[in-house]
């Protein structure tokens, strides 16, 4: 199935200032962005990120093994999110930071860690989107679980709508 997911300039402005940010003990930042669903012509799926959600310092958990933990109370505020978002079946992506150009994908902690929150978020937020996104400097990439799906989808696209134009393609340079 193809996915492509979508946010405005001004958001991915916001999202990459936040992420740059440094942090008292944190090698990375992350944070969480809402997302609502809709459908292509062609039985796609556009994913709209809408609101940027950063996590205050003191929520991070120092943990030198690992960029970047966040605490428990990071994560209920997001189960929290996902689940007054259900009137308007709005999702919770979880978002962070790989300090280089060009695309990105996951890492060996990014994918032991991230994919075990989705299925909560599913659980309070059964009938939104759910998934994550990593950026690159110049680039990102996102993994998706539509409602229901117990397996993400890694989505074709990432566009950023406004100014500058981008559009980040798996495989492609941009």
């Amino acid at each position: 199935m193809k996915i492509i997911v979508k946010l405005t300039g001004a958001l991915h402005a916001e999202i990459l200032r936040d992420l740059t940010r440094r942090h008292p003990f944190a090698v990375e930042r992350v944070g969480f962005v809402s997302a609502r669903i809709g459908t292509l012509a062609d039985d796609g799926r556009l994913i709209l990120l809408t609101r940027y959600h950063s996590i205050p310092d003191d929520e991070y958990v120092n943990d030198p093994s690992v960029g970047a933990r966040i605490g428990s109370e990071a994560i209920t505020w997001a189960m929290q999110a996902a689940y007054h978002g259900r009137p308007q079946r709005e999702g919770i992506f979880h978002i962070h930071l790989h300090g280089h150009r060009g695309e990105t994908g996951m890492s060996g902690v990014d994918n032991r860690e991230i994919p075990p929150m989705i299925p909560g978020f599913q659980s309070v937020g059964r009938d939104a989107v759910h998934g994550f996104v990593i950026l690159s400097l110049d680039h990102g990439s996102a993994w998706v679980w539509l409602p229901g799906d117990q397996e993400p989808i890694q989505a074709m696209d990432m566009a950023v709508i406004g100014s500058p134009i981008g559009v980040f393609q798996r495989g492609r340079r941009k």
